[in-house]
């Protein structure tokens, strides 16, 4: 089959090409256009995201799935905008994009619907999409096909730098990447969600105007070419093999799922709000703009071989990491190093301007399968996080997409000074997991003298054996992830792991030990773990919930809080997930065992608490964790309000808030105080025959008086100082609440 000729504008190359002026003016008015679309794009992301969080339980994969719908989008409008551009008339062309501009203004700003909460056994993730398809798919799909259109408009404008149009899809991405920085630190602050679509909504107006002005440019300036004139040269287009368009496709889903990961991971262990969500996506953003915003590309191959080198030590570094900050550093700079090795090679591979919607449609393609990797597939095929590892794998192929190194650099030689400094940086991870995995002195020298160090002298001078080694090692970390002797479960919600030891059957979420439970009668009914009767629980419970009719406890875990009950008591569990429930049933016997009535209610604690009676509850018990994070919706000053507004005069809310990674208790009591309300902590410790965890529990009540009990009876409880950060639903920064492991 063959391919059609192009016919380029005609442009006097002969003619200086003026950047003041009617020019001038021009390429500022693209610019600018694609700045604020990108700017709209990127913000829109956090914000509608932070507005459905709650309703699916604070999940990072919220996040996730958001991510993946906006880049399908994305793909589809840079689609239309590549198959317009080749089948419509230009006149066609222009009257339908303003309409597709102008359409979205009618269903802004947009809103939460009341039916967006996932109900009975539909796939939270498929509501989910559902839920974006019908609150912000027309304004998406408007800025992606309108912000494609306005970089092909420039490439055929014959303004300056038209032919290299690539600037202006790296203006647009400073917007983005600006926008996702200011709206944790600047928008989020500063207004509610309501106002903050309002403002979108004006923003959005600006955009169409500006957009509109840019086609009118177009069909001004080509006004009179309808037909090629005679003098004009016809020019073949570009060869693009099958082989370079898959080449693109991998190097966009690359960065994309790695990207996903790493903020899954740092959400999972930190929180699920906008300052974690967009930080990676921003240096994500950043690497596209570097990549394709800079001609000069000398640190292309030094970053392509340390993203190799990462594949190969990485995974296994994450796996046993010993601090939380030193994660977080790492993750973010294998977003980084990872982000300008892929973009950089596609930006060298870019191809000419006449193949740029084309080009856009298939990294956009990537970048979406990247996404539905990890928000849709992932979840269902693999029991644990195996995607970040799988997709860090894939950068150790990275360098056989340099372009090859003559014939002379390939032959047998001792290494170089670089060559050994880079394998000794490849040597110290790998010495470092082998120390962790405790394998004795002997054998670790004999690992460093007879394989290590020969491995990684020959690995960084020869890309294919850093392939292999890479694969090796994460085939590795895969048989170490699936003991046979436990239980294991991944959702939307989490990654949940089942497993016996020691007489014990335990719980744990991701890298979070949630409970466990005698394995055999007669003390399988006993609360242990976080939960014993001689901690911080128990004096709840003996103060508060043994006189309270209904009690109230949100997250399920193991079910433990119900081995408190008794007869003529009513406990209400409120537990988004329903693979949850099903192992508290099934796995543990708290539920079963219990003397009070027990109902647990699938939903978000906060949504369905807002349900209930005002007054109905004595105790309100908060047990909700996203492996080592608590959803940041359960502890903000709203959500006390709401709490205090359920329970009946004297009643207690209860917040389990051991540490972990976040120090929660100085920030409760602050938001408490803030409320007007009156707050404890109480801390209990760990026993010599591990039957109690050490725990952290923060009581709050209406007023002072109602805490007495506590302070009464146990010296455990005490007042923090007055220093901890206020949390609320526009601001909640767990920046101050990190903690070392």
């Amino acid at each position: 089959m063959g391919v059609a000729a192009e016919v380029a504008p005609r442009i006097d190359a002969g003619a200086a090409r003026p950047t003041r002026g009617p020019d001038g003016v021009a390429v500022t008015l693209f610019a600018l256009t694609a700045l604020i679309g990108s700017s709209l794009l990127f913000v829109m992301e956090p914000m509608v995201t932070k507005m459905l969080s709650p309703i699916y339980g604070g999940s990072p994969m919220v996040w996730n799935t958001s991510i993946f719908f906006f880049q399908a989008v994305i793909l589809m409008g840079y689609a239309y905008a590549h198959w317009s551009q080749r089948m419509l008339g230009a006149r066609g062309r222009l009257l339908i994009q303003i309409s597709l501009a102008i359409a979205p203004l009618f269903l802004l700003p947009f809103t939460v619907p009341a039916w967006s909460q996932t109900v009975g056994s539909t796939s939270p993730a498929l509501w989910l999409l559902l839920t974006l398809t019908m609150v912000v798919g027309a304004p998406i799909a408007a800025l992606s096909t309108i912000g494609a259109l306005v970089q092909r408009w420039y490439s055929s404008s014959g303004l300056p730098r038209s032919d290299n149009p690539y600037f202006v899809f790296a203006a647009g991405n400073i917007g983005g990447m600006l926008a996702l920085l200011a709206y944790p630190l600047v928008i989020e602050p500063a207004a509610d969600l309501a106002t903050q679509a309002r403002w979108w909504m004006v923003a959005y107006s600006v955009f169409i105007a500006l957009a509109v002005a840019c086609g009118l440019v177009m069909r001004f300036r080509f006004a009179g070419l309808s037909e090629a004139p005679a003098d004009t040269v016809t020019v073949p287009p570009e060869q693009v093999s099958w082989a370079r368009r898959a080449r693109w496709l991998g190097l966009a889903f690359i960065p994309s799922s790695l990207m996903l990961g790493v903020t899954t991971r740092i959400s999972a262990h930190v929180a699920a709000i906008p300052l974690i969500w967009v930080v990676p996506f921003a240096l994500y953003v950043a690497t596209l703009i570097i990549a394709f915003g800079l001609r000069n590309q000398r640190w292309m191959t030094p970053t392509v071989m340390a993203a190799a080198i990462s594949a190969a030590v990485i995974p296994w570094t994450l796996y046993l990491h010993r601090g939380l900050a030193a994660d977080i550093v790492l993750c973010l700079a294998l977003v980084l190093v990872a982000g300008l090795a892929c973009h950089g090679l596609l930006a060298r591979d870019r191809p000419a301007p006449r193949r740029l919607t084309e080009f856009l449609v298939i990294v956009s393609l990537g970048c979406a399968l990247g996404g539905a990797f990890n928000s849709l597939i992932a979840p269902m095929v693999f029991n644990w996080g195996a995607e970040l590892p799988l997709v860090m794998t894939a950068l150790a192929v990275l360098p056989l997409a340099l372009r090859r190194q003559p014939a002379a650099n390939k032959t047998w030689r001792l290494p170089g000074v670089e060559g050994l400094a880079k394998a000794f940086v490849l040597a110290g991870p790998l010495l470092v997991v082998a120390v962790d995995l405790d394998l004795g002195r002997y054998w670790l020298i004999a690992i460093a003298v007879a394989g290590c160090m020969p491995w990684c002298v020959l690995a960084v001078s020869r890309p294919r054996v850093m392939a292999v080694g890479a694969l090796l090692t994460t085939g590795a970390l895969f048989w170490y992830q699936t003991p046979d002797d436990s239980f294991r479960e991944r959702t939307f919600f989490g990654a949940y792991e089942v497993y016996s030891q020691g007489g014990w059957t335990i719980l744990s979420d991701g890298a979070t030990m949630r409970g466990y439970q005698y394995a055999t009668l007669p003390l399988r009914s006993m609360p242990v773990s976080y939960y014993g009767r001689p901690g911080p629980l128990g004096d709840l419970f003996a103060n508060y919930g043994d006189r309270s009719k209904n009690i109230s406890v949100v997250g399920l875990g193991t079910g433990a809080e119900a081995s408190y009950g008794h007869a003529g008591q009513q406990i209400d569990f409120f537990e988004p997930d329903r693979a949850s429930l099903d192992i508290a049933r099934k796995r543990f016997g708290y539920l079963t065992g219990s003397q009070a009535d027990v109902d647990v209610i699938l939903g978000d604690g906060r949504v369905e608490l807002g349900k209930a009676p005002d007054g109905r509850y004595g105790m309100i018990i908060l047990d909700a964790f996203n492996s080592g994070a608590v959803p940041t919706h359960l502890l903000t000053r709203e959500a006390l309000q709401l709490y205090v507004r359920k329970l009946r005069p004297g009643g207690v809310v209860a917040f389990h808030v051991t540490k972990r990674n976040l120090d929660l208790a100085p920030m409760l009591q602050a938001t408490a105080r803030s409320a007007g309300l009156a707050s404890l902590t109480g801390d209990g410790d760990v026993d010599p025959l591990h039957m109690y965890q050490a725990s952290t529990w923060v009581a709050i009540t209406r007023t002072d008086a109602d805490l007495q009990p506590l302070r009464a009876k146990s010296q455990r409880w005490k007042t923090l100082p007055t220093g901890g950060p206020v949390w609320t639903d526009t601001q909640a920064s767990p920046i101050s609440t990190l903690t070392s492991e």
